[in-house]
């Protein structure tokens, strides 16, 4: 999905294997993923990759099941994280923990998913949620969000607290556009601030001034 030209099918190919996995790793009466046929237990890390994959198929094409099931299966994983910071392998694995499936992809798959579909992330806050760019650096205060870019050419989504006074690109004014596929930058308002989607291509420092 993030390189969608590389299949003329992932129409059919995405929700495909989705459900696939669904069907054939779905732990019964439950939203969640087991890990595979020979250890048939439903797990953290799976269940939210599976969430982080629907997401993105949502943000792809609008259709309103894979969000649901996004959200199901991100609820579930997020019983995973107790309240002294362990994260559970599953929930019926009692004590024992993945450092691989607790530390490092069960967050990023949460990730994933916030960038997918914003409006997920807390409101009334700024958060960068998704960048097509490494990011080398961030700062955030109650006036601006400033961050830099390895490349000069990104995509990014954040949500926001208010909309954007003014962006500037390298100390150059980018504009408010109508669509995210022109350079510039658009807005979506929700109860509580917004989302922020902005299409830089030539600079790597972006200021956004609030």
């Amino acid at each position: 999905m993030k390189n969608p030209k590389r299949d003329l099918q992932i129409l059919n190919t995405v929700p495909g294997l989705i459900w696939w996995v669904k069907t054939t790793f779905g732990e019964p009466d439950m939203n969640a993923i087991n890990e595979q046929t020979g250890c048939y237990l439903p797990m953290g890390s799976h269940t939210a990759r599976y969430a982080s994959i629907c997401a993105m198929y949502y943000e792809m094409t609008g259709e309103a099941w894979f969000k649901e099931e996004a959200y199901r299966n991100f609820n579930h994983a997020t019983y995973m994280a107790q309240p002294d910071g362990v994260i559970q392998t599953g929930h019926n694995w009692g004590a024992e923990i993945w450092f691989s499936d607790g530390y490092t992809d069960y967050i990023r798959h949460f990730m994933e998913g916030l960038g997918a579909i914003p409006e997920w992330a807390p409101a009334g806050e700024n958060h960068l949620l998704k960048s097509s760019s490494t990011v080398q650096k961030i700062s955030y205060s109650k006036s601006k969000v400033i961050f830099n870019t390895y490349d000069k050419e990104n995509k990014a989504v954040l949500r926001l607290a208010a909309k954007p006074k003014t962006i500037l690109v390298d100390k150059n004014n980018l504009k408010e556009a109508m669509k995210t596929t022109s350079e510039g930058w658009t807005w979506k308002p929700l109860t509580v601030g917004g989302i922020l989607k902005i299409n830089q291509k030539s600079g790597s420092q972006i200021i956004i001034n609030l």
